[in-house]
Order: C-alpha cells, then sequence, then structure tokens
C-alpha cells in the first residue's frame, strides 16, 4: 500500500496510461478523483475499480475551460477531503508538417496539452500546499525532447510541458511539493493513432518500432503506470524537476 492516504486528482485518467495508472493508485491504497472530459468513459473506470475501502469517483473536466479545471479541482478537494497529488494525464495529437500545419490546430494542441497543465496546477497547489506538500506529476512524451517530422505542433507543446515542469519545481520546492513529468515513448493506447497514420499505417509503424525502440516493442500503459505510482509515493521523496522516460531505451 505504497500511496496509503494520498488524496489524488487525476485529470484525464479514463482511458489509457490514466486509466492504468488510476487503478494502480487505488490498489496502492490512494484516494482517488478522476476528471475527464469523458465522463461516461471516468465512470467505466471507476466501476471497475477493486476500491477496498479507498474514495474513488469520477468529475467532468474540460481542461480547455478554466471554469470547468477549477470547479473539478474544487469537487475533489471536497470529495476527498482534500488533494496531496496531483497527476495531469490530458493529452491531444494534431500532426502534420509545418507549413501546412493549421494555427486553429497548432492552438488546440497547445491548448490541452500545455496550458491544460498550467491550469490545473494553478488551481489544484493551493490544496497540495494546505496538506502540507505533495506531488505533481505532468505527461509530457518523449516527442518533447526529441521531436519527429510532422509532430511539430504536439513536440513543441510537450517540450513547453517540461520546461514548466522544471520552472513549477524549483517554484514550489519550498513548500514541500514535488514537480515531475513522466514521458513516454511508443505505448500501445489508441492515442497513438494520429501517429501511426501519419507514419503509413499499423505495419509500417511496427517496422519503425523494431528499428528505434532497442527493446524492439511498443510499451503498455500497466508498464507506464508505475512510474506515476513512484512519483507519488513517498519513495520519491528526493526527487523532483526530473523527466522520467518510459521509452524501451529509445532516448539513451
Amino acid at each position: 500500500m505504497r500511496l496509503s492516504g494520498k488524496k489524488a486528482l487525476m485529470i484525464g485518467a479514463a482511458t489509457g496510461i490514466g486509466r492504468a495508472a488510476a487503478v494502480q493508485f487505488v490498489d496502492n491504497g490512494a484516494d482517488i478523483v478522476i476528471a475527464d472530459i469523458n465522463l461516461p468513459a471516468a465512470e467505466e473506470t471507476i466501476a471497475s475499480l477493486a476500491r477496498s475501502g479507498r474514495h474513488a469517483s469520477a468529475v467532468t473536466c474540460d481542461v480547455r475551460d478554466e471554469a470547468s479545471v477549477r470547479d473539478a479541482v474544487s469537487t475533489a478537494a471536497s470529495q476527498m477531503g482534500g488533494i496531496d497529488t496531483l497527476v495531469f494525464f490530458a493529452g491531444l495529437q494534431k500532426l502534420g508538417h509545418a507549413e501546412q500545419f493549421a494555427a486553429a490546430d497548432w492552438d488546440a494542441v497547445f491548448d490541452v496539452n500545455a496550458r491544460g497543465t498550467f491550469l490545473a496546477t494553478k488551481y489544484a497547489v493551493p490544496f497540495i500546499r494546505r496538506a502540507g506538500g505533495g506531488s505533481v506529476i505532468t505527461t509530457s512524451s518523449l516527442a518533447g525532447l526529441r521531436g519527429a517530422p510532422g509532430m511539430t505542433g504536439y513536440a513543441a507543446a510537450k517540450g513547453a510541458v517540461i520546461a514548466y515542469t522544471v520552472a513549477l519545481a524549483q517554484e514550489l520546492a519550498p513548500d514541500n511539493i514535488r514537480v515531475n513529468s513522466v514521458l513516454p515513448g511508443w505505448i500501445d493506447t489508441p492515442f497513438n493513432n494520429p501517429a501511426i497514420a501519419l507514419m503509413g499505417g499499423v505495419e509500417a509503424h511496427g517496422d519503425v518500432v523494431k528499428r528505434i525502440v532497442p527493446l524492439g516493442r511498443q510499451g503498455t500503459p500497466d508498464e507506464v503506470a508505475p512510474i506515476y505510482v513512484f512519483l507519488a509515493s513517498e519513495e520519491s521523496r528526493y526527487i523532483t524537476a526530473k523527466q522520467m522516460m518510459v521509452d524501451g531505451g529509445m532516448a539513451h
């Protein structure tokens, strides 16, 4: 029960890596609230959990809407009696080469990935400070460090998340609030479908993965989720401002 007593707000955790992390948070003793724009999927995830007496609920949250984020944070704090852990999973991929990339798509990618991360921390940090400290975990991507053709907008937004995480970690260190980011590589979730299409389909993507990933395959959400558990736990109490890569060895 590595997270016994923790009160975690998990934004964008209805599906994919976030869902896997929600399961592992509850399995490790945390109270959780999943805040997601897809409320039916969030409620389905909550219903699937083996709660063991822990609090687990779902609320609506559109990370593009400041009032929605503020209200979701306030509701989560009220339901759990506080927040000491914020985990942000919400993301958006829109791909295309820079000279053809629509400015509206650029704005949308930044609204969800970068601005959404900012809004979540803006409203959750006061509750974490009130709890005496805790952990903020953002989700960037290996693309935020390396980029790739056709991924300029997404890479730029995820790079902004990394920079924001490092700066916020320094800002909040005196409050005993640690801030770290998880950087998944190729993980087998529908979130990567736009990138797979850009690469020419499943077969072409599989060939690329075998060539560039030393472990020779995609990861699974269940293989990424334990990093979030670790960063939320007291085991990582001397770790802040870090980028935790889960990428099968791609960044080496």
